[in-house]
């Protein structure tokens, strides 16, 4: 499992060094999101009886409160069930219905969705959701006809005008029409939102059409000369290379896309297709229609992202695994959606149903120990990474995963022997490995022990030189112990060279040039590093130091009384009070 940069760079908690990581930052947490589920017959015992909210349950609006506040707390399976009571109460409510649609949908429950997929098309024809699940109930059921039948009727605007290509492509694919299944899917070439999509799905269209030299120039057309090409697509070229004995082929397309990414499960499952000592034809990624338009909605899916949070993400995935349940590929990103929401049980569920010889087998092993980690059982989740560390001595993965989860509890020693070991188990040091030795330097550095760490921060710079977070940490390093000033001065601004809008990056320029006692153009800094990353209690007690500096007074108790504010850590919180009581000493610095 890779360092998750991010996690690491939000869970340091030094009052000098902590947000030196925050740089990293990817992506955002939510509040730990309450259960709605408990033992019994009753699904969701909480709402089942009485009054919840001053509403009884087992009315109508009730239910529907009970659906509403489950759908805040993204547990869709509850608020299915409200509504789907709800419902059964005022089955002729379109509120209602859309509703119970919309969390079935989320929750997986496609063929309960199904079912109400008449009443909202007859509600409005131009709803997307209602037609697109029912386009995929009729395709599963080869009703290919239907499926055109439903995009002749239109409407042919907006959104539909995306997925009506789609739908008619895979449609006529199934009937053996290549020629109308090719035109229907090329529309999409310009596409605002699905030209890639298209891009991906047409050398899988044409290879299942048994279109052979078509489908090998399409594959060739996406795949050649482009570094970390689709994974998906480079599967499914290798596959097809195998198919016409063309092995060496597929080797070296494998091998060259690996020099690119390295680590990722899909191809290293190729590789090892392709390695054994007598490599059989493999199977096509598309085996037929319905598996075709399966990998749309999940291309569709990929592309979408976290736009809207991942909800339309989320429903196109479950459409992709209502068409096809073998799609890892779509599991394991619902599950990253479901850890981005902090909905544990949920990831882990995904996760359990990924196949023990899927290419993804020990992503999901390593993903449902974190998953299992933040439930609270910690003790099962380092067994199980342990056990995975055991069977398998050759991979550093379970070793980092504990790394990550010492770190999160700030068991810093334990975390740098984790990351050792990792390292002995890496037979060559490459540049992508710069995260561990960062990891392991920062774990150092807590732990304080101050040599290891600068070692490894140099270390990581020898791999990856400009690299602006260890540039950045590094240099602020030196700076907060006032060492090596011009060096660390020189490396900072090179890292806010590479990220001119980081407001912590732009903060430690701020504080070198203060620790070299020119005031002035701290000041200018450290105002831009606050207006860049307000909030930020260290940052903000750094400009009040420089203007302190400046004979600003006033405007620098503003500022610390600000970082009061802000609910900085003890330690600092101590430093700021003394700061307003008695001010700066003319010779003091900052410790």
């Amino acid at each position: 499992m890779p360092i998750d940069i991010a996690a690491l760079a939000q869970s340091f908690r030094s009052p000098t060094l902590r947000r030196r990581l925050i740089a990293a930052a990817l992506l955002g947490t939510i509040a730990a999101p309450l259960t709605a589920c408990g033992a019994g017959g009753d699904r969701h015992p909480r709402f089942s009886t009485g009054t919840h909210g001053g509403y009884r349950i087992a009315s109508p609006y009730g239910n529907f409160l009970a659906a509403r506040h489950a759908r805040e707390l993204n547990d869709n399976t509850a608020a299915a069930d409200y509504y789907m009571r709800a419902l059964k109460e005022d089955p002729s409510n379109a509120l209602l219905a859309q509703g119970a649609f919309l969390s079935l949908l989320a929750d997986g429950r496609v063929a309960e969705a199904v079912t109400l997929t008449p009443a909202l098309r007859q509600h409005n024809p131009a709803d997307y959701l209602p037609r697109m699940t029912q386009a995929a109930a009729q395709m599963l059921a080869r009703d290919y006809d239907g499926v055109l039948q439903l995009v002749a009727e239109g409407p042919t605007g907006g959104i539909h005008a995306a997925f009506n290509p789609l739908l008619s492509a895979f449609a006529h694919a199934g009937k053996g029409e290549a020629d109308q299944a090719v035109t229907n899917l090329q529309k999409l070439e310009r596409h605002p939102l699905l030209a890639g999509v298209q891009a991906h799905l047409k050398p899988l269209l044409l290879d299942l059409l048994n279109q052979e030299e078509a489908a090998d120039a399409a594959y060739r057309d996406a795949i050649e000369g482009r570094e970390r090409a689709g994974t998906r697509l480079v599967d499914a070229y290798a596959r097809f290379l195998q198919r016409h004995n063309r092995y060496d082929d597929a080797r070296r397309l494998v091998d060259q896309q690996l020099v690119f990414n390295p680590d990722n499960p899909a191809l290293l499952h190729a590789r090892r297709r392709l390695n054994t000592a007598m490599p059989s034809p493999a199977e096509p990624l598309i085996g037929n229609a319905v598996e075709g338009l399966a990998e749309a909605m999940f291309a569709s899916a990929s592309a979408l992202g976290r736009s809207d949070g991942g909800e339309l993400a989320e429903l196109h995935l479950q459409l992709a695994l209502f068409l096809r349940p073998d799609l890892d590929d779509a599991r394991m990103l619902l599950g990253d959606i479901y850890e981005a929401r902090e909905r544990w049980e949920q990831a882990l569920a995904m996760y359990a149903k990924i196949s023990p010889a899927s290419a993804y087998a020990e992503s999901a092993q390593l993903r449902s120990a974190w998953c299992i980690n933040e439930l609270g059982r910690t003790d099962e989740a380092v067994k199980i990474l342990r056990n995975m560390a055991k069977a398998d001595p050759t991979s550093p993965r379970p070793l980092l995963t504990l790394a990550d989860m010492h770190r999160q509890m700030e068991r810093w020693s334990e975390s740098a022997q984790e990351y050792t070991a990792a390292l002995e188990r890496i037979q060559t040091i490459e540049p992508r490995h710069w995260t561990i030795f960062f990891g392991r330097g920062v774990a150092y550095e807590r732990a304080k022990k101050w040599d290891l760490a600068e070692a490894d921060m140099l270390k990581a710079l020898e791999l990856l030189p400009d690299q602006p977070l260890v540039l950045n940490y590094l240099g602020y390093f030196w700076v907060d112990q006032n060492r090596n000033l011009d060096r660390a001065t020189k490396m900072i601004e090179r890292a806010v060279a590479l990220r001119p809008n980081d407001g912590a990056i732009v903060d430690s320029l701020g504080w070198a040039l203060y620790r070299q006692g020119r005031y002035e153009e701290a000041v200018v800094q450290l105002e831009r590093a606050v207006e860049l990353k307000g909030g930020d209690a260290v940052i903000t007690d750094h400009l009040g130091d420089a203007y302190w500096r400046v004979g600003r007074q006033e405007e620098a108790r503003f500022q610390w009384r600000r970082a009061l504010g802000l609910k900085p850590e003890q330690d600092l919180a101590l430093q700021i009070q003394r700061k307003l009581d008695h001010g700066l000493d003319p010779v003091a610095t900052k410790n």
